[in-house]
């Protein structure tokens, strides 16, 4: 008994060592709006979501608050999607990317932005 447990033991030591690291991207977005909500969600290349805020969850994403949104997925390429609750404008997509990113997003329900920054 004692030997089958020193094997198991080298066993997981030596997959340890050797295993592959498992990667994973990240974005950070800045929330920097005026008394909006705002939702903020990743798709992979066959538009699945993948991260982020779910279909009809909104967030505050108000500036006074002064927080940002880190979102964490597997490692594969990606489209980051933002839409404010409330605006008549279109949701904006950027991407695709395959590294981590970081955007800002603000303004206010009429007149929003959500571009790329450097991180």
């Amino acid at each position: 008994m004692k030997f089958q447990i020193f094997y198991l033991t080298v066993f997981i030591c030596v997959y340890i060592a050797l295993a592959p690291t498992i990667e994973a991207y990240t974005t950070d977005t800045d929330l920097d709006m005026t008394l909006c909500s705002c939702k903020i969600w990743i798709e992979d290349t066959n538009g699945n979501r993948i991260a982020g805020d779910g279909s009809r969850h909104y967030h505050d994403c108000d500036h006074s608050i002064g927080k940002e949104q880190k979102l964490n997925f597997p490692d594969q390429t990606y489209t980051i999607h933002a839409k404010v609750e409330g605006s008549l404008r279109k949701q904006k997509v950027r991407g695709p990317f395959s590294s981590n990113t970081c955007f800002h997003i603000s303004g206010t329900v009429d007149d929003w932005s959500f571009n790329q920054t450097y991180c």
